[in-house]
């Protein structure tokens, strides 16, 4: 029996440990973001844990949701009982003054006098003894079928069987046993589209668990079977008669079934651009997540079908990674220009205001809304969230934040010098809001790892340019290419004189009906 490692990436995922802190005037509201995360499967449940874990500010509250979605989404009783142990603990710890965040205390003084009706929640022993008997029924009942389908040995109905036992062990919170059956169901699938079904379902558990690695694998798999089915669909088009349009005749419509094929073929692809841009995301491929981000299309958002995350998330991600790693004219063309990310980014207008800053070399502006989300010139929003807390509370974005503001501000530090033959330090302090010694540290940093050729002159404090002669570029260009030439001549000229004088290897001659047609082969 092949095994299937479920417990981590091919690449050590970098965990989070701060605590972040949200004051009670930043306007982030985790109840609006939670009404955005999909409620079908267990998504809204793992960022809400996500985010009670790293913000003792939002803890109480953001416990509280989960263990409502729990209940209503899931019949998960074991992590329903730990999150409950959680939210107790810190529910005493607050009593006993051990933690002293303001936001949290004020949560806790307004469920402990009851104010508004607020309360703590309650341990559901009823909700409890009904899922532990509802799941372990279910269970039962689909080993069941499934048993009796192996024994009648019907592939389809053993495949519709392990895929609705994988179906129902995530709802029942088992992961690693849903992705085993998703699997299984593999075994037993005759067609692309039974391919596709399966692979999407294992990357729905495998986005939960944050397996990177299991998501691009399945996201290629389910690659290749849209395209066969595609194509399958293509030459059944091509078999049937074309219909003969004579002059004045109005062409006939697509097929209304037809176009519905296509339409999900369209959402479906969609979905795995923004898994595969998940995936990247998660492994640290910057540029290949933001690739796949800004290529999404707006057939799934119209259509109301889930994007595997929220498709606010989907403009936050492909903005950052954008930022982090496109040139200024992409940033115009895939994120400012991109019809098809504007929907997305008409869901978070702010996004377009950061990349807009960049775009104008406004870099002072575009880190201050970066970093603060205050109110500037380019912003007409007199309020606006703080982005520290919405980059560092994202389940997906929370381990890479310091990576990909680090390559913001090295990415703007390039672009402001590159047109320059030298610049004042005092003159890229003012631009970029920064003190003196920050300013020269960073230049430093990239002048050290080759990423900005110039040194800095300390005595008249300014940054100057390594630039290289075109001429003596042109003769060394000129030197490399005629040696490489010359080494190629020698290279021929050996091969010519080893075959004129028959310095060969033969090989042995095969029978007629075993000629492996293998050639004569260089002596050493």
């Amino acid at each position: 029996m092949q095994t299937i490692d479920l417990t981590g990436d091919d690449a050590p995922r970098p965990t989070p440990t701060r605590r972040v802190t949200v004051p009670a005037s930043s306007p982030y509201d985790l109840d609006a973001i939670a009404t955005t995360w999909d409620t079908l499967g267990r998504n809204k449940v793992t960022r809400l844990l996500h985010v009670a874990k790293l913000s003792p500010s939002l803890a109480g509250p953001a416990l509280s949701l989960a263990l409502s979605a729990i209940k209503a989404t899931t019949l998960d009783t074991r992590l329903y009982e730990e999150s409950y142990l959680v939210y107790r603990h810190f529910q005493e710890a607050l009593a006993k003054g051990e933690v002293t965040d303001p936001q949290a205390k004020a949560w806790y003084e307004q469920h402990a006098g009851g104010v508004d009706g607020a309360s703590f929640e309650s341990f559901d022993k009823a909700w409890i003894e009904k899922s532990k008997h509802e799941a372990q029924a279910g269970l039962d009942r689909l080993e069941i079928e499934l048993k009796g389908y192996l024994t009648n040995l019907i592939k389809e109905s053993i495949r519709m069987g392990h895929r609705d036992l994988a179906r129902f062990q995530y709802r029942v919170g088992d992961l690693q046993a849903a992705i085993r059956s998703y699997t299984k169901s593999r075994e037993y699938g005759s067609t692309s589209q039974h391919m596709l079904e399966m692979s999407l379902g294992v990357i729905e558990v495998a986005l939960d668990m944050s397996n990177y690695a299991f998501i691009r694998t399945y996201v290629a798999k389910a690659e290749s079977a849209l395209e066969s089915a595609q194509a399958s669909a293509s030459n059944n088009a091509k078999k049937s008669a074309a219909p003969v349009n004579l002059p004045g005749m109005v062409a006939p419509a697509q097929d209304p079934i037809e176009a519905a094929k296509e339409r999900e073929r369209k959402i479906v692809q969609e979905r795995l651009l923004v898994a595969s841009g998940v995936a990247h995301l998660g492994s640290g491929a910057y540029d290949r997540a933001a690739y796949s981000f800004t290529d999404v299309g707006t057939e799934a958002l119209s259509s109301g079908t889930s994007h595997f995350i929220p498709p606010a998330d989907v403009a936050l991600y492909a903005t950052v990674t954008g930022l982090a790693c496109f040139s200024r004219s992409k940033l115009r063309t895939r994120i400012l220009e991109n019809p098809n990310l504007r929907p997305f980014l008409d869901l978070e207008p702010y996004l377009r205001d950061i990349a807009r800053a960049f775009y104008d070399n406004k870099f002072k502006v575009g880190l201050d809304l970066l970093e603060k989300y205050q109110a500037s010139l380019a912003c007409q929003s007199p309020k606006l969230p703080r982005l520290q807390a919405r980059l560092q509370l994202d389940l997906h974005l929370s381990p890479h934040v310091d990576s990909l503001l680090s390559s913001i501000r090295q990415r703007a530090l390039q672009s402001y010098f590159s047109p320059f033959a030298s610049v004042s330090l005092d003159h890229m302090s003012a631009a970029f809001g920064w003190s003196a010694d920050s300013t020269q540290a960073a230049v430093i940093d990239l002048i050290q790892r080759g990423a900005l050729k110039a040194r800095i002159d300390s005595a008249k404090g300014i940054l100057v340019a390594k630039r290289v002669e075109p001429r003596v570029e042109a003769f060394r260009n000129a030197l490399d290419q005629g040696e490489k030439m010359q080494k190629k001549a020698v290279a021929s000229q050996l091969r010519m004189k080893l075959l004129q004088n028959e310095i060969v290897v033969k090989p042995k001659r095969a029978p007629k009906d075993q000629d492996d047609g293998r050639v004569p082969m260089l002596a050493d």
